[in-house]
């Protein structure tokens, strides 16, 4: 599938020896630990994209910055990145989209799929190396759930195909849940918990009949389409090596999908399917988290159309702790707006020492602490240019992704 267009990266002399020595440090979802990365020279990266039935919000935004952000420091750091993002344009949610609209949902996609492109380029994001549509892997997930169906994970439940979680293979990032707590929690999410026949009731569903207006394949085990959790563990084994070093989202992924994602990969001999597990901070508007149940949706392109300059945005979002839930509210523009033109005014076109370009790079080495960089960066000691110094604007663009003006 087409990506979009990747942001400038000024070429920076840092010293070599430096970096080399300096690795980034994040908090992962499965220990609940800040741990650092394995030392390696390439990393790979999977994270969740949207189901475009609609295109960013600022929840989605939040995610996909952090990631970039991570992304811009292992650049930094001279490592070889391999960044896969998925696009669930299989989904349950896009379907009732179309029918609620009376619209094609492969227009929905198209259409919705753009907007996001633009709203990522506009925010200075770098594209993934493999930006991937279900729609268009849909032969790797059948071979994938073929697989299962040999080692015997799956049954069969009327017309659909279920998987059959084993409790030795149970995920990490919920062993510490009660049988319980885990089917709630998948009922709020969804989930068809109350189906009568399945083995364990959160049992994730592998292959679905079709309503008569969707996609539909014909398979060995049958007609139909793919269920959510296999689209990325086909696509992850396809386009990264195992284990992932970063598999993200946001906090809403961790279950059910990425454990049940966990939970799949072992059934394919997948021993460990990632290094570090993490989940960015839900967005919140008018006092719950955004979502389209509740139609409390900012999104991205509408804010931009009203005018307001993706720095400020994107400034805005870098504020927030990326791992922390935080709630929005209308004034933030104004208020990230004056702030953001205070600390370029007084950047612009400076230079730093080496001595605090290294206090600052810690504190974003430091589980991207981004807000105490700010900090730092209010009262920091600047310089006319010297060639022993370090540009503010190519710091600010390469690792802040903001191109100073």
């Amino acid at each position: 599938m087409k990506s979009w267009s990747n942001p400038n990266w000024d070429e920076m002399q840092i010293e070599s020896n430096y970096l080399e020595s300096q690795n980034l440090n994040l908090f992962d979802s499965s220990t609940n630990q800040i741990k650092p990365l394995e030392k390696s020279n390439e990393v790979g990266i999977y994270v969740c994209g949207i189901t475009p039935y609609d295109s960013a919000h600022l929840g989605h935004a939040f995610t996909y910055l952090t990631f970039d952000s991570i992304l811009r420091i292992l650049k930094f750091l001279g490592k070889k990145v391999n960044y896969v993002q998925n696009l669930t344009d299989i989904d349950d949610p896009l379907f009732e989209r179309a029918r609620k609209t009376n619209s094609n949902w492969q227009e929905i996609v198209e259409t919705q799929t753009e907007i996001y492109r633009e709203d990522m380029k506009a925010l200075n994001i770098f594209a993934p190396n493999h930006f991937l549509s279900v729609n268009e892997n849909v032969k790797l997930i059948v071979d994938n759930i073929e697989s299962l169906i040999e080692k015997n994970s799956t049954y069969k439940l009327q017309e659909n195909l279920y998987f059959k979680l084993n409790e030795s293979n149970k995920s990490q990032l919920i062993e510490k849940m009660s049988s319980e707590e885990l089917i709630v929690l998948a009922s709020e999410r969804g989930c068809d918990t109350q189906t009568e026949g399945k083995i364990n009731a959160i049992d994730p569903i592998l292959w679905r009949k079709s309503e008569n207006d969707e996609p539909e394949w014909i398979t060995n085990f049958g007609t139909g389409r793919p269920g959510w959790h296999i689209q990325c563990v086909s696509l992850a084994k396809k386009y990264l090596n195992f284990p992932i070093n970063i598999q993200g989202g946001g906090q809403d992924l961790l279950f059910p999908h990425h454990a049940m994602c966990d939970e799949i990969s072992k059934s394919l001999n997948i021993r460990n399917y990632a290094s570090n597990y993490l989940h960015v901070g839900m967005v919140g508007y008018q006092g719950s988290k955004m979502s389209k149940s509740k139609g409390n949706l900012v999104f991205v392109h509408d804010l931009l159309e009203k005018g307001i300059h993706s720095n400020v945005l994107r400034f805005m979002l870098l504020n927030h702790y990326w791992h922390n839930d935080w709630e929005y509210f209308e004034s933030d523009i104004e208020k990230y707006e004056y702030l953001y033109q205070k600390i370029e005014n007084r950047l612009k076109d400076k230079y730093i020492s080496f001595e605090d370009f290294q206090i600052l790079f810690s504190y974003l080495l430091n589980n991207l602490d981004f807000p105490k960089s700010f900090e730092f960066l209010k009262d920091i000691r600047t310089h006319e240019y010297d060639e022993k110094l370090v540009s503010l604007n190519s710091l600010m663009n390469n690792l802040y992704g903001l191109k100073i003006s």
